[in-house]
């Protein structure tokens, strides 16, 4: 015979519960963590291989990655300024949802030196340099990287 008291089943139920709650809230801050970043190699063993159409072909796609990165970017930088001002103002956890790495700019500079090592491909087999299309968006980012300096003109 098996005896239970109301208050055990109580203490349990609320166990459970916690658990589950405490899982779910895990959970969520796992999903929202961001990412690795995943950049490419600046050398593969292939290079040697490629012609003048296959050296424009993948700066090309690189270039195309590079802007579908720097759109993914902006996207979690917008999504993080939310986040911060949501938890200063309103609600504390949420500052635990912002996505502290920036792999989108590991992912971009790799994809610039891959392209700088296809452009140096070309030129050692004779083939026209690769045009990059982004030298306005590669100037804006140039510029973001270099923080400015009060004390450069100082005495």
């Amino acid at each position: 015979m098996i005896i239970r008291s109301i208050s055990t089943n109580k203490s349990v139920k609320t166990l459970s519960r916690s658990t589950a709650l405490i899982l779910a809230f895990s959970m969520a801050l796992a999903g929202c963590a961001g990412r690795e970043a995943r950049p490419v190699a600046s050398t593969n063993p292939t290079d040697s291989a490629f012609d003048c159409a296959g050296i424009t072909r993948e700066f090309e796609a690189n270039e195309r990655q590079i802007t579908s990165t720097v759109k993914e970017r902006t996207d979690a930088q917008g999504k993080n300024i939310v986040l911060g001002a949501t938890g200063v103002l309103l609600f504390l956890p949420a500052l635990f949802f912002m996505d502290p790495k920036s792999p989108e700019k590991v992912e971009i500079d790799a994809l610039r030196n891959r392209n700088n090592v296809l452009t140096s491909i070309a030129k050692s087999k004779g083939c026209p340099a690769p045009k990059s299309q982004l030298t306005e968006l590669y100037k804006h980012l140039d510029a973001k990287a270099k923080p400015a300096s009060s004390s450069d003109n100082r005495n």
